[in-house]
């Protein structure tokens, strides 16, 4: 076409970034071809016309030929040609751009799975003839192997990881040559390329999550909003899928947009043959001789009609050298392939201190995992008295039936402050106050103190402070009970910020009308639990989860929630109130939270309307407040030291949870320690030990933070030596326990990645090895994909300062070749 020749691209330069490649063209277009759509009509009539006036030019002069100088002849209307070439050109309007030519890289997704399936040991290592788990197998060959930067000559690779949900780790981009991978050839630590920071790539490919939602990963990742477009998808998976969308209902998607998944198979196809300890949780804290159970999960796989012998053993884990006492054993048949039993030990510690508590598996020669055979945990046998001090403001009855209780426990002793008491009047209490303690001997000894729906605008400045002081410093446990007579009171007094910054919620601080209809209904409703609320042993009923979970399920619930804002920073809230009707947002009323304040933790509940349990069991009600008096007080019953304590959410985590660690500790001088860090020391189950880094808040002097991740089943210890009194030592014990869904079926599920490589495209490959060298007439993965790299122009915009610089150019040439021809002619006396 003509207007192509007058499109004139040049290279100006070439940048490049992580979206793409791009170079610089300077290109001269004509502005009025635009305005016309058929640009060969436009060009026949310009032609027309400039024939015409050239011709008009050449016949006008023709007749003045002879009466011009030889030399004029040609320069007239040569100067009436340029100035017609001058007008013609202004009309076209030239420009000038600098457009972008834009190569935008494909990508590469290593999509890799990280639930707690790929944390089973049974990936062989090449250095050394060892089993290692799955996912460290995964982190090992993609540290090590080339495969990445192979992929990099082509594509931009990103990371990414899915459980139940997927995360970005890191992304590559392009790059031609290859990086040489160091040699580690002489390494027999099958952990040793793993020594990073927590925050490096490869640690956070180990194993985690609770469950695989394989087809909402697939959907996730499949989402156009990515910057490069998707050559393909390499899927490092065991098949575990259990939860979520069918992954091979997505083939089609994959199909219409020519992605090709290419499956990459970890894990063993064979059965497992099995027999191990999957649980075993105690108390963290138990009196002298109380009667305490003991729960064990044993699972076995493949044994179908075997019978093994279990048996749990004592001894002090204090003194060198214990001789282990057997205090019980309990036979186990197997009826089911793969099947799980719960087992109960009853005991009765008799001396104070620290007690191991291991349960052993007589397992069979043919068991293919012997290491898990046996589990230990360790609970602490405390002599102290839990003293309590009960506040109310009213003699409701939550306070009657606890202050009852608590009085017939020979492990407690309870003060009472009842509120709206005359003075003189009788109280069945250790210790009846006629006010609240006003100095650090009447408050100190308190373990802990349970207030319902307390008027604490009774309290001085000096009080409330001292209340403040003996949570934050001295770890105390309080739990709080909001009510419909005084709450809404006091939350709006501005003397009592420090009592409100003890909760563990956020109060509405402005009264409206439609508050007061917010506590109440006509009719119960359940409490609704969280997953945290679910996993809290306080808040058992039974021994156990589920049997814990039914219960609560039976009970036919309360009336009334007190309405708050929402949960503060860092609170953990257990359980909502669940009508429907009730609330300040979209969320129901909070009804169960807690939080850490300083060294102490605070339990809020939003009714005292626990007694209704007792409808179902009159011992329901006792083991909750139990449990939760035991809950909150326990970091100041087990500090270890006067110094500080070591305080951790709760006892029992689930595999690959974040454990969050607080210390509070202080000098020799008893003020707040100043340091940047201090470091404690973590004891795996297996006996490892690592360190952990516990960084100052910076909101709270004294206090320090540290998070680790568990990642074996079993016992936890957590250990921390007091800066300037290494005798001593703060410990804190915590219980894994492994997730049934992601072990009910540990077998690679080959079918499934077969079935989602062939339907999309890809390949299956049975093994990272293969993936990684290729294998016979298969080639490598990173061979396989090719590049679907795109290229487009962005059109610039218009040099402003050339249009200007050539507009008056043009102007200066018409106007001068117009008026050197009209001077010309006058010299020459033409008309």
């Amino acid at each position: 076409m003509l207007s192509s020749w007058l499109k004139i691209p040049c290279l100006l330069a070439t940048t490049a970034s992580e979206d793409g490649t791009a170079r610089e063209l300077v290109a001269y277009e004509l502005r009025r071809l635009a305005q016309f759509d058929d640009p060969q009509l436009f060009w026949g009539i310009l032609s027309a016309v400039l024939v015409a006036a050239i011709f008009y030019v050449l016949a006008f002069y023709r007749r003045e030929l002879g009466a011009l100088p030889f030399f004029l002849r040609g320069l007239l209307p040569g100067l009436r040609l340029v100035a017609l070439a001058g007008a013609v050109l202004f009309f076209l309007e030239l420009e000038r751009r600098v457009d972008q030519h834009v190569v935008t890289e494909s990508e590469i997704l290593l999509l890799i799975d990280t639930s707690q399936s790929m944390s089973v040991e049974d990936e062989s290592h090449s250095a050394e003839n060892t089993k290692i788990t799955r996912g460290l197998a995964v982190a090992k060959a993609l540290d090590e192997s080339s495969m990445i930067a192979t992929l990099r000559q082509q594509h931009h690779v990103s990371l990414l990881t899915f459980d139940q949900q997927v995360k970005r780790i890191k992304t590559w981009t392009r790059q031609d040559e290859v990086e040489p991978k160091t040699d580690d050839s002489d390494s027999t630590d099958p952990l040793e390329n793993l020594k990073a920071p927590s925050d490096a790539w490869q640690q956070q490919l180990l194993p985690s999550g609770v469950e695989t939602r394989l087809g909402n990963a697939l959907k996730d990742v499949l989402d156009p909003s990515g910057d490069h477009p998707l050559a393909g998808i390499i899927l490092v998976s065991d098949g575990g899928h259990n939860i979520g969308i069918d992954p091979l209902s997505l083939t089609d998607a994959l199909q219409e947009k020519r992605i090709p998944i290419y499956t990459v198979g970890m894990g063993s196809t064979e059965p497992r043959r099995n027999v191990r300890v999957l649980e075993l949780n105690a108390p963290a804290r138990l009196f002298p001789e109380d009667h305490a159970t003991v729960q064990a999960l044993i699972q076995g796989e493949d044994f179908v009609g075997r019978t093994v012998r279990v048996e749990l053993f004592l001894r002090s884990a204090e003194a060198d050298g214990a001789v282990a006492v057997s205090v019980g054993q309990q036979q186990v048949t197997f009826e089911e392939s793969r099947q799980t039993i719960p087992l109960q030990f009853e005991i009765e510690p008799t001396e104070i201190g620290r007690l191991n508590i291991e349960l052993r598996i007589a397992a069979p020669t043919d068991d293919q995992y012997p290491d898990d055979n046996s589990r230990q945990v360790e609970v602490e046998v405390v002599a102290t008295q839990t003293r309590v001090l009960l506040v109310a403001s009213g003699a409701t009855r939550d306070y009657r039936f606890l202050r009852n209780q608590l009085r017939r426990d020979h492990h407690s002793t309870v003060d009472i402050w009842l509120q709206s008491a005359l003075p003189g009047i009788s109280q069945d209490a250790d210790t009846i106050l006629d006010d609240f303690p006003r100095t650090k001997e009447e408050l100190y000894p308190y373990d802990c103190i349970v207030a319902f729906d307390p008027d604490w605008g009774m309290l001085d400045a000096q009080q409330a402070k001292l209340l403040e002081s003996w949570v934050a410093e001295e770890s105390g446990g309080l739990i709080v009970v909001a009510g419909p007579i005084h709450t809404s009171g006091w939350v709006q007094n501005a003397e009592l910020a420090k009592i409100r910054a003890l909760y563990p919620v956020e109060f509405q601080r402005r009264l409206t009308l439609l508050d007061d209809g917010l506590f109440g209904s006509r009719v119960p409703w359940p409490i609704s639990f969280s997953r945290e609320g679910e996993e809290s042993d306080f808040l058992w009923l039974a021994d156990t989860a589920t049997e814990s979970r039914s219960l609560w399920a039976h009970f036919a619930g309360v009336y009334g929630c007190y309405a708050v804002k929402g949960p503060k920073p860092g609170a953990r809230v257990l359980g909502r109130y669940s009508d429907p009707d009730a609330g300040l947002s979209v969320d129901r009323p909070i009804y169960f939270a807690e939080h850490f304040y300083g060294g102490g933790r605070v339990f809020y509940m939003g009714s005292g309307e626990l007694w209704r349990l007792r409808s179902m069991d009159a011992s329901y009600f006792e083991i909750l407040y139990t449990r939760l008096i035991r809950h909150v007080s326990q970091d100041r019953l087990l500090r270890g030291s006067s110094r500080g304590s070591l305080l951790v959410e709760r006892d029992r985590y689930t595999l690959g949870e974040e454990v969050v660690v607080r210390a509070q500790l202080t000098s020799a001088s008893r003020e707040p320690l100043q340091a940047e860090r201090v470091i404690a020391r973590i004891i795996t189950p297996k006996g490892e030990g690592r360190n952990l880094t516990m960084k100052a808040d910076e909101n709270r002097l004294g206090n320090f933070i540290g998070q680790f991740n568990v990642r074996q089943p079993g016992g936890y210890r957590i250990e921390l030596a007091i800066p300037d009194a290494l005798d001593e030592q703060l410990v804190r014990r915590i219980q894994v326990h492994v997730p049934d869904l992601e072990f009910e079926q540990t077998r690679r599920n080959a079918p499934l990645l077969a079935a989602l490589a062939k339907q999309s495209g890809g390949f299956y490959y049975t093994s990272l090895k293969t993936a990684i060298e290729g294998s016979g007439s298969l080639p490598p993965v990173a061979e396989q994909i090719e590049s679907r790299a795109e290229e487009k122009t962005l059109r610039g915009a218009p040099d402003q300062d050339f249009a200007e610089k050539l507009n008056r150019t043009l102007l200066a040439v018409i106007a001068g070749a117009l008026c050197l021809e009209w001077l010309l002619r006058r010299f020459m006396k033409l008309a």
